[in-house]
């Protein structure tokens, strides 16, 4: 039985950790946060109001260049944010 198992757990392993090396990639090129969708699972249980955007999309992408400039402000300040 210990012969069937550790090839299907060194699989297991092994897609999970290049998954969140192909997840780590992406976010250092995008330079961007993850993020789910305004309300995605929250709509489906009922509730129409996203709590994060208001149910304005935009708002979070507007958040996120906020941060973004704020950061470039300090860096070019010599502090860190």
């Amino acid at each position: 039985m210990l012969n069937q198992l550790l090839p299907m757990l060194a699989i297991t392993f092994t897609v999970f950790t290049l998954f969140f090396i192909f997840m780590g990639i992406g976010y250092m090129v995008k330079k961007k946060p993850l993020r789910g969708s305004c309300g995605g699972v929250a709509k489906l249980m009922g509730d129409e109001n996203c709590s994060f955007c208001g149910n304005d999309p935009n708002k979070c992408d507007s958040l996120v260049d906020q941060q973004q400039e704020t950061a470039l402000k300090a860096a070019q300040l010599g502090k860190s944010v």
